[in-house]
C-alpha cells in the first residue's frame, strides 16, 4: 500500500517543507496532521490563485492519482513559503511517454518522467525570482531521481514560466519541444452578449442559424453538479464511441470510475461546467469544460459523426458561448493547445504555446533526446526527399482516401430548433 513520505534532506517551517516535499497520496488511508497541513496550505494557494486551474486542485490531482497505475517515480509538491500568506508551489506527477509518441523510429521504448500539473506553478504571488527558484529545484529532483524529462504542457508563450523556461541557464536543462508552437486562442468577453456577437457579420450570424435549424430540435444542457455526472458520463462515452475523435486518437471518454472521481472533484469544489448538447432528444455533442476565477477552459470535445456535415462542434460551441455570456460569465474562454478554423472565428485574442521537455543533464536522459533529435532529422529529411520527388501529393491524396468517413443521411427533417439550458 501507498504511503507518505518526507525528504527529510531540507529544512521545514511549521511543519510545511520550504523547498521540496514528495508525496504519494494514498486516498484510503487517515490522514496525519502533518500531511493534514500540507493539504490545507496547498487548497489555500490555489484559492488565492485567481489564474489557477482546476487541474491544479489538490481534490482532483488526489482522485486523478487514486486511479494512477503504479509508476516508477512518485507525485511531488514543490513547494516555496515566502512568508505567512505567501506560499507558491508546483505538483509534480508521474508521466510515461513512448519514443514513438514523440518522433522516435524503429523498436521504441518508454521514458519515465514527471509533468507539471497545469502546465504552470501555483502561488497569487509568484515572482521572476520564485519562478525560478521552483523551476530548478523541480528539475533537480528529475535528476536525483534519474526522470528523463520533466514535462510542461501547452505553456503559453506570454507567461512568466515560459520566460523562466527559456532561461537555460537558470535551471541547467536542455529544452525539447515535442511537438511544433501553435497559435492558442482565447475569447475575452465583453460587458454585454450583444457586443460581443456584434464582432460577427450579419453573413455569419445567418449562418449560425441556417446550421442550427438543420438539426431539428436541439437542447444544450451544463453540467455542473455531481448528480448530473453519471448520466453526463454515459451519454459522453456513447458520443465518444462513434465520433472521429476516437477512431483518430483512441477511445476519449471510457465512462469509468476514474472519470466518475475526478469530475466529481470538480464539481464538489464548483470547478466543473461541462456541457451535453441533444439532438432530437438523442446525445449528439459533448464538452468537458471547467471554469475558475474568470476563466472558462474548453477541454474535451466530441460529436457523433452522423452530424458532421452539420458542423455539430461548432453549432455547439456557439450555444454555450451565449451560455457563458447569459450565466455566471467568465472573464474569458481559454480554447488551450492547438489551433482550428472554429477557434479562429470565435477568438478575439491570441498568443502561441507548445509543449516542452525540460531534460536533466544525466547521461542516461541526455542519450535518449540525442536520439529523439536524430530521428527528428531523419524524418525532415524523409519529407523533403518526398515532396522533391513529387510524391507528396499523392501520399495525401492516399491517406485521405483510405481514412474518408461514410457519407452522412441527408433526409433529416428541418424544423425550428430551440436553444433551452437546462441545469
Amino acid at each position: 500500500m501507498n504511503d507518505f513520505s518526507n525528504d527529510q534532506r531540507h529544512t521545514t517551517t511549521a511543519g510545511l517543507p520550504t523547498v521540496v516535499a514528495p508525496v504519494v497520496y494514498a486516498i484510503d488511508e487517515a490522514v496525519t496532521d502533518h500531511i493534514s497541513q500540507v493539504y490545507w496550505n496547498w487548497k489555500s494557494a490555489f484559492q488565492r490563485d485567481s489564474d489557477a486551474s482546476p487541474l491544479q486542485h489538490p481534490d482532483f490531482v488526489i482522485a486523478e492519482l487514486t486511479s494512477a497505475t503504479r509508476s516508477k517515480h512518485s507525485p511531488l509538491l514543490v513547494h516555496e513559503v515566502s512568508g505567512p500568506n505567501a506560499s507558491t508551489m508546483g505538483v509534480l506527477l508521474p508521466k510515461s511517454i513512448r519514443t514513438a509518441q514523440v518522433g522516435g523510429i524503429g523498436p521504441g521504448w518508454k521514458l519515465h518522467g514527471l509533468r507539471l500539473a497545469g502546465g504552470r506553478f501555483l502561488g497569487s504571488t509568484t515572482s521572476p525570482e520564485q519562478q525560478a527558484r521552483l523551476l530548478k529545484r523541480a528539475v533537480e529532483h528529475v535528476a536525483e531521481v534519474g526522470a528523463a524529462f520533466l514535462l510542461i504542457e501547452d505553456l503559453d508563450e506570454t507567461s512568466l514560466l515560459h520566460r523562466t523556461v527559456q532561461d537555460h541557464a537558470s535551471h541547467g536543462c536542455q529544452v525539447f519541444a515535442t511537438h511544433d508552437v501553435q497559435p492558442r486562442r482565447y475569447i475575452d468577453f465583453p460587458a454585454t452578449e450583444a457586443e460581443y456577437w456584434a464582432t460577427f457579420s450579419s453573413r455569419s450570424l445567418s449562418k449560425f442559424r441556417r446550421n442550427l435549424k438543420k438539426f431539428g430540435q436541439t437542447r444544450l444542457q451544463r453540467i455542473t453538479s455531481i448528480e448530473q455526472i453519471p448520466d453526463f458520463l454515459e451519454a459522453a462515452h456513447f458520443i465518444s464511441k462513434q465520433s472521429w475523435q476516437s477512431r483518430q486518437f483512441g477511445l476519449r471518454i471510457r465512462n469509468d470510475d476514474a472519470e466518475l472521481r475526478q469530475l466529481s472533484a470538480l464539481a464538489e469544489n464548483g470547478l466543473l461546467r461541462s456541457y451535453l448538447w441533444w439532438v432530437e432528444d438523442k446525445p449528439a455533442a459533448f464538452a468537458i469544460c471547467n471554469q475558475q476565477g474568470g476563466c472558462f477552459r474548453y477541454e474535451e470535445i466530441a460529436y457523433c459523426a452522423e452530424f458532421g456535415q452539420f458542423s455539430p462542434g461548432r453549432t455547439m460551441l456557439q450555444q454555450i458561448v451565449e451560455d457563458l455570456l447569459r450565466h455566471d460569465s467568465p472573464t474569458y474562454l481559454d480554447f488551450g493547445g492547438g489551433d482550428a478554423e472554429y477557434k479562429q472565428q470565435f477568438a478575439n485574442r491570441e498568443s502561441r504555446s507548445g509543449t516542452v521537455w525540460l531534460v536533466p543533464p544525466t547521461w542516461q536522459a541526455s542519450l535518449s533526446l540525442s536520439y529523439l533529435k536524430l530521428c527528428r532529422r531523419l524524418r525532415s529529411a524523409g519529407r523533403s526527399l518526398v515532396k522533391k520527388s513529387g510524391l507528396a501529393t499523392t501520399a495525401r491524396q492516399w491517406i485521405r482516401s483510405r481514412g474518408a468517413a461514410q457519407p452522412f443521411a441527408t433526409n433529416r427533417e428541418t424544423v425550428d430548433a430551440t436553444d433551452a439550458i437546462s441545469t
